[in-house]
């Protein structure tokens, strides 16, 4: 090998070595330790920034307490209690009227009839033909919670369902439309109270329907009113 090949083999090192110490300062000044600058330490990005650059762009400094950054809780006892009539029969119009009726002795479509739908057990039209998806959902009525869990994706709330629809995403939206369904129910519970745990709604909603059913079977005269008493 020649000189001239000794000569780049020592200049490539150089290079290295030079880079190697330039790296090893620009981390000393950033982080303040190490090297001849002394040990300081920066409070923020910002901070050191203004130090050590002629020109700089302030950067947010994002900080997130504990309660901010823990997860919303669902209510829907608050949403359906400030739910919007008019806007959910808008949504049903829009998104449910094409294979369901509402109206009292309205027909069946490619959906049943949804008159006093809220409160009623699951299936409960004689006269149309469900496929039979909704048997191995949990609870045998149609409570608020469960309306809310079928609207939301009908297909992963009862699996192999008829029903192509693939759901109303936005929470206050489904809430709209289940009060829409509910001023249509006349037998329909009262709303789940704001601020209770789903899972307890759900549950005192559901044994509320059975002790009407129950009622209502012993003795096919007394009233709902009376039953609920």
């Amino acid at each position: 090998m020649g000189e001239l090949g000794l000569n780049k083999i020592f200049g490539a090192l150089l290079a290295v070595i030079l880079a190697v110490m330039a790296l090893r300062e620009v981390s000393a000044i950033a982080f303040g330790s190490g090297g001849h600058h002394g040990h300081h330490e920066y409070e923020s990005v910002n901070e050191w920034a203004s130090e050590n650059f002629a020109y700089r762009m302030a950067m947010a400094e994002v900080s997130m307490s504990s309660d901010e950054a823990e997860e919303e809780t669902y209510d829907l006892g608050l949403l359906l209690a400030g739910a919007d009539l008019g806007a959910g029969e808008r949504s049903f119009r829009g998104k449910c009227a094409t294979c369901h009726s509402i109206d009292e002795g309205g027909v069946n479509g490619t959906g049943p009839n949804l008159w006093g739908i809220v409160g009623a057990p699951k299936s409960n039209i004689v006269a149309f033909n469900y496929s039979g998806a909704l048997d191995s959902t949990d609870g045998g009525w149609w409570t608020y919670e469960n309306l809310d869990a079928w609207l939301l994706a009908p297909s992963k709330y009862a699996r192999g369902t008829s029903m192509a629809f693939a759901g109303i995403r936005r929470d206050d939206e489904r809430a709209n439309v289940i009060a829409y369904l509910a001023s249509y129910s006349p037998e329909a519970p009262a709303l789940p109270e704001a601020g209770s745990p789903a899972d307890v709604a759900a549950a005192e909603a559901e044994e509320a329907a059975g002790d009407i059913a129950v009622v209502e079977a012993e003795s096919p005269d007394v009233s709902l009113e009376e039953a609920a008493d």
